[in-house]
């Protein structure tokens, strides 16, 4: 009986074998291209998503998967002296319309820019060790948030957010497919089914 309190399936050390500690939310880095080092204080992974199609078939609803989407992805970082964070991202933002010229140049029009960037998203493990990562493909800055200042605020830093638009997600740091937790898995193969 004592053994099989201590090994069985209810036995909180059969549950730690199994949960390997575990990931945790404030164990992450963000690399936000050419325009490190930033401070970022928050962040999440991208939600992924694929739309639903309907199709009325005999009195039932077939779903079927319909196209992907990217909703805008939003960090958090501190506001730094030097190199100022803020200014990094409002001159990053600036060269997608300028404020005087109301103008967007035709390299960026084009998708051909340099401006847009890859922003790489990791979680770590408690080792420190990239355990999921994923990159935000062709990013660029929809918003760059406010700041409240105040004279009552205290004992407190400067922080902002950042709102990005990216064409596609890459898995992997770099978009390789890969992180240190290994290889991607394959794909299931599709089944088949018989035409109606």
């Amino acid at each position: 009986m004592a053994n099989n309190e201590q090994t069985g399936k209810m036995a909180i050390s059969t549950f730690k074998k199994a949960f390997d500690g575990g990931t945790r939310p404030n164990r992450f880095e963000v690399t936000v291209g050419a325009l490190e080092p930033l401070l970022v204080k928050a962040a999440s992974m991208p939600a992924e998503s694929v739309g639903i199609l309907q199709v009325p078939f005999r009195g039932r609803i077939a779903k079927l998967p319909g196209d992907r989407t990217y909703a805008e992805w939003v960090f958090t970082t501190l506001d730094g002296v030097s190199p100022n964070s803020r200014k990094s991202l409002l001159d990053w933002h600036r060269k997608f319309n300028n404020h005087r010229s109301n103008v967007v140049e035709s390299d960026i029009l084009s998708g051909n820019s340099t401006e847009f960037i890859d922003i790489s998203v990791c979680q770590l493990d408690m080792q420190g060790n990239q355990h999921n990562c994923v990159t935000l493909k062709e990013c660029w800055p929809v918003e760059v948030g406010a700041i409240d200042l105040s004279y009552d605020t205290a004992d407190t830093l400067v922080e902002f957010s950042c709102t990005i638009a990216y064409d596609w997600i890459a898995p992997g740091p770099n978009g390789t497919g890969q992180s240190s937790g290994g290889n991607s898995p394959e794909p299931p193969s599709l089944p088949t089914y018989p035409s109606y």
